[in-house]
């Protein structure tokens, strides 16, 4: 019923589902990218919004399918080869299509000092479909005054760096929760991945941070709010440490014999953070860990993990006293 009434034409291409509708019943915009990126969040977002529109990310690198309906399509610096048919049928349908560019991709001089790699992808997704773009869309957005002169005969629109949303200083109060475990902790790396998602789904304020290597971020890439970072020498990581703050830090520990051996130093990493520590109830932490007074102490169960730091991120002042607990505690040891 509702897809007669909108006069929607599914289109289906390449993983990505394009449906478009007329502007007047769903003011939405599409922005066609490899998912969020700095180039939405200061410039397409803003200027959008400024229309009174809302925009939804098509991210092409997914595999779902949304029934969200657009009237505008913009396609964000790449054009993938497997969306132009799917854009094409968009385009006869009623729908438009804007290209918007915020760096120099189109001219090959300006990639000479860039790396081949990167190169080699700006080539292949948007200087080798300059024709494309500029035979599917009717409207250009650029982010300069040079790439508006260079590229004139588009008759490009200029759109302005714009704080707004999650770009916004200040927009919004993120929380952030930590686990700092070497290439050693492998078995609790892979154990977080559906802990850390079910956190994720359930807060949309929560920034988790883990290190790892390529194979770690691959892992983690396809939940929100997760930053892999590579790993540090320990003098590195001591710097680190002093000069960050963390709401939470985790140290779950699987049975392993490897992990039979070792010793409660997270504890004074997560102090030196002013973080709150979550344990797991095993040696070397049982017994070390004094439960709700400096840390938190939990059963390798991922249900009460998630629980425990839900709560804790809605209980602002007792993150506070256990912090400040261990971070006292520390000083007494030393």
């Amino acid at each position: 019923m509702l897809r007669r009434l909108l006069n929607l034409v599914p289109i289906k291409h390449a993983n990505v589902s394009f449906n478009y509708a007329d502007a007047a019943v769903t003011p939405n915009v599409g922005v066609l990218s490899g998912g969020p990126n700095a180039s939405i969040s200061y410039f397409v977002k803003p200027y959008v919004a400024a229309q009174g529109m809302e925009c939804l990310t098509v991210d092409v690198t997914s595999n779902n399918e949304t029934d969200a309906a657009y009237h505008t399509i913009v396609i964000v610096r790449y054009l993938p080869d497997g969306c132009i048919t799917g854009l094409r049928d968009f385009k006869r349908n009623g729908g438009k299509l804007v290209y918007f560019m915020d760096d120099d991709l189109m001219d090959a001089s300006a990639l000479e000092t860039m790396p081949d790699k990167y190169v080699k992808r700006i080539k292949s997704t948007a200087l080798a479909k300059r024709r494309v773009i500029e035979e599917l869309c009717s409207e250009f957005w650029v982010s300069s005054a040079y790439l508006m002169s260079k590229y004139a005969a588009w008759r490009p629109i200029l759109l302005r760096p714009t704080g707004v949303g999650e770009s916004l200083v200040g927009a919004s109060r993120k929380f952030s929760i930590c686990y700092h475990g070497t290439a050693s902790h492998q078995t609790e790396i892979e154990w977080l991945v559906p802990l850390v998602s079910e956190l994720q789904r359930r807060s949309s304020n929560a920034v988790f941070e883990l290190f790892g290597d390529h194979g770690v971020n691959k892992v983690y890439r396809g939940i929100p709010g997760v930053a892999v970072l590579h790993p540090m020498s320990w003098p590195n990581y001591l710097a680190y440490t002093n000069a960050t703050q963390r709401d939470i830090a985790l140290a779950p520990l699987l049975p392993t014999k490897f992990n039979a051996a070792r010793g409660p130093t997270k504890f004074f990493d997560f102090a030196r953070m002013n973080a709150v520590g979550l344990y797991s109830k095993v040696s070397p932490y049982d017994g070390f860990i004094r439960d709700g007074i400096d840390g938190v102490l939990l059963p390798n169960e991922r249900e009460a993990w998630v629980e425990a730091i839900t709560s804790l991120l809605h209980d602002p002042e007792k993150r506070d006293w256990m912090a400040s607990n261990a971070r006292k505690r520390v000083r007494d040891i030393t």
